[in-house]
């Protein structure tokens, strides 16, 4: 199995692009967010939003896309750095100060976006948009990225932001699962398996279906990473390509698929087939790989964008039935991938490399001093 990239070139772009169109997903499956008065959506007619016949997937089963997220993340995670975690190359400072970095400029910067923007719309209205719960405990939470540990007493301020929370929490269980090297293979059963049964519980859910789908798509590198080292390449491709259309097969037909299987197999396989052609063609879907710089950026600003466009909507006396037409959508994405870009050339990538190049000058000069 190809060891982990030494640099941005080695990287599988199938799962960036893969990343970028689930991102886009989510955008689409909160399309109805414009129709919403407070909480609840208000005479809203789904097959009415934009393009309905072109993307009625996504305007139906897109909150899915935030399970494939997991799933990417575990792959990946499990890929490049498990063994590094093991041998003790990667401390834990170190992979910290990189998520951290990675993570939580934007949310802070969003997070105060949103508060701003809810203010004004809480003006005019009898109640916030969309999300309900914008007070003082709620936004400690927020800027302690901690809302989706079970704490929360209901969606507040950048909802969207809640995978992203789950993820922090993933990171620290999957940090501690490396720690016990070969064990780990023991553990990740139950972790699986604990994520099935949160799944169902109401308070815990979005930690069980981050736990379900982050340690699928991990188990997922293992099964792949050992069928290429004993049974080589192009037939371990052959085995999760066939096993992947099977898969899909399955979902297609199934008059209603169990939601875990598509998250714990049908979305595991997919991405380790991409991943499985990635490594034998380095440069396969490496002109798609551009949607996934703009993954992170477009999840968290889509809902102040779309707050946004709500308050101007309003203040010139529309109604929301505006944001059935095609042209609002083409407008709304015209305005959100150029802004996503842009946030991440010159606000999340420049900062995270600020932030981890002060870490790597305080750690060295605590190596030279002691």
């Amino acid at each position: 199995m190809p060891k982990a990239p030494t640099s941005p070139a080695d990287r599988l772009y199938a799962l960036d692009a893969l990343r970028g169109f689930a991102a886009l997903s989510v955008v689409l499956w909160h399309w109805q967010h414009f129709f919403y008065k407070g909480s609840t959506p208000d005479s809203f007619d789904r097959e009415r939003q934009p393009l309905f016949q072109f993307f009625s997937v996504f305007y139906t089963h897109g909150s899915l896309a935030v399970e494939l997220f997991f799933g990417i993340s575990g792959f990946v995670f499990f890929w490049l750095f498990s063994r590094r975690i093991t041998d003790v190359s990667l401390s834990p400072r170190r992979f910290f100060v990189d998520r951290f970095s990675r993570l939580y400029p934007l949310h802070i910067a969003t997070f105060a976006l949103v508060a701003m923007l809810q203010f004004l719309y809480a003006r005019n209205h009898a109640s916030y948009f969309v999300y309900p719960a914008n007070d003082l405990y709620h936004a400690v939470l927020n800027i302690l990225l901690v809302p989706a540990w079970g704490l929360e007493k209901g969606w507040s301020f950048n909802a969207p932001i809640w995978s992203v929370s789950v993820e922090v929490f993933l990171y620290g269980v999957f940090f501690l699962l490396c720690l016990f090297g070969r064990g780990k293979l023991i553990l990740i059963p139950l972790l699986i398996g604990l994520g099935a049964v949160l799944h169902s519980n109401l308070q815990f859910f979005k930690l069980g279906v981050g736990l379900f789908a982050f340690f699928c798509g991990g188990s997922a590198y293992l099964l792949l990473s050992r069928s290429f080292a004993s049974l080589g390449a192009r037939i371990s491709l052959g085995i999760s390509l066939a096993s992947t259309i099977a898969a899909w097969g399955y979902a297609c037909v199934a008059p209603e698929p169990e939601r875990l299987i598509l998250i714990g197999v049908v979305f595991p396989l997919t991405v380790a087939t991409l991943a499985a052609i990635g490594f034998m063609y380095r440069g396969f879907l490496k002109p798609l790989a551009a949607v996934g710089d703009l993954s992170y950026s477009s999840y968290l600003l889509h809902f102040p964008l779309q707050l946004a466009f709500v308050l101007v909507a309003d203040n010139l006396g529309y109604e929301r039935t505006l944001f059935y037409s095609p042209w609002m959508l083409l407008l709304f994405m015209a305005l959100l991938i150029p802004l996503s870009l842009a946030s991440h050339r010159f606000f999340e990538v420049p900062i995270q490399r600020a932030l981890r190049s002060m870490h790597s000058r305080h750690e060295g000069g605590s190596i030279r001093a002691g």
